[in-house]
């Protein structure tokens, strides 16, 4: 089976009309992490998970990283157009992280930003997470609005 373009399958789902979020699994994961340009460790997890959903707002969406290590988290970020490859800026990133990057193609989806955005700029850390081959997709059911919370 050949593999599913990554930029593909954002741009499909993104501009479908269906509200039901996305749960993609990709075959690898590679966490690396950066201090003061300064590399200084690097996971391989397999098998790792995102959820992307339309937001009700029309050209935001929303990405919910599963497989984090320290805790999962989720920003938004503006619909991609028609094309191969997108740079864009992450949205609504909670803290500590800070200062946040989407980059993806037909191969791969990175994600990078600061994790703890210190004073002193010697304390930074900065992540790139790097997803590679789409190996599973599972439409999940939409998660109705909760009427308190608004």
């Amino acid at each position: 089976m050949p593999s599913l373009s990554i930029s593909s399958t954002f741009t499909i789902l993104l501009h479908q009309s269906s509200p039901a979020p996305l749960q993609i699994t990709f075959a690898s994961l590679e966490i690396c992490h950066y201090q003061n340009g300064q590399f200084l460790n690097h996971l391989h997890r397999p098998q790792s998970r995102i959820i992307l959903q339309k937001m009700p707002c029309k050209d935001m969406a929303e990405l919910r990283v599963l497989d984090n290590l320290v805790f999962s988290f989720s920003f938004q970020l503006r619909l991609p157009g028609a094309g191969e490859c997108h740079d864009m800026k992450m949205l609504s990133l909670p803290r500590p992280l800070d200062r946040g990057r989407l980059y993806l193609d037909e191969e791969k989806l990175q994600l990078s930003f600061i994790r703890i955005d210190a004073p002193d700029p010697s304390l930074r850390v900065e992540i790139a997470h790097l997803y590679q081959g789409i190996c599973h997709l599972e439409r999940l059911r939409p998660v109705a609005a909760n009427p308190e919370s608004m």
